[in-house]
């Protein structure tokens, strides 16, 4: 880019050189080429800096979203990020384990998973291997139906391993109900999310 305009300063110069003009309109023929240039490579370099800005801060969302969720639940359904949460409740409370496809509500975008443990643990260490039971909900689009567990029939899942800030889960037994038409659906699955 900065190539076209030196030519064409170029150019502007020789244009006025061939019509056989003095020096003093030489000169000013000259500084004119030279603030044009000069506000060129500016907005140029605006430019860039601009869109390299705007790069910056979408790799920066890609690197914030972590993890993935994997399920059939009659077809096969995946999200694109996985979030843990280890929550202590208070003395004498359970503590609640969340996995869930979206940082908070503000950013849940679908398809959508979320599952909740009531368990007795001070650490996501104590509860591996171990099997927990869940409440779980899975919409695979904004408007669409809702697969859900019942209270009465918890889903049952277990933490297959834990390193680097990432949880692995898989479903050992799970059977959801669809909210329009109360069918009891099946379903399978793993969890690999990032530790909040």
């Amino acid at each position: 880019m900065s190539q076209l305009i030196y030519c064409r300063a170029a150019i502007l110069i020789a244009a006025v050189i061939a019509t056989g003009c003095s020096k003093e309109d030489l000169t000013g023929a000259l500084d004119k080429a030279k603030t044009a240039v000069s506000e060129n490579t500016a907005k140029a370099k605006q430019a860039v800096e601009e869109k390299m800005e705007v790069t910056t801060e979408q790799v920066q969302e890609q690197l914030n979203l972590a993890g993935s969720i994997e399920l059939v639940a009659g077809e096969p359904l995946k999200t694109e990020a996985c979030y843990v949460s280890f929550i202590p409740q208070g003395e004498g409370r359970p503590t609640a384990f969340q996995l869930q496809s979206y940082r908070d509500a503000e950013r849940e975008s679908f398809p959508s998973v979320y599952l909740q443990a009531q368990v007795q643990a001070n650490s996501l260490a104590e509860l591996q291997d171990e099997p927990l039971l869940a409440r779980m909900f899975v919409q695979r689009e904004a408007e669409g139906p809702i697969l859900f567990s019942d209270i009465a029939t918890p889903i049952e899942f277990k933490i297959t391993a834990i390193a680097d800030q990432l949880v692995s889960a898989e479903l050992t037994s799970a059977t959801l109900r669809e909210t329009t038409t109360g069918a009891e659906i099946p379903v399978s699955g793993k969890f690999t999310g990032l530790i909040e």
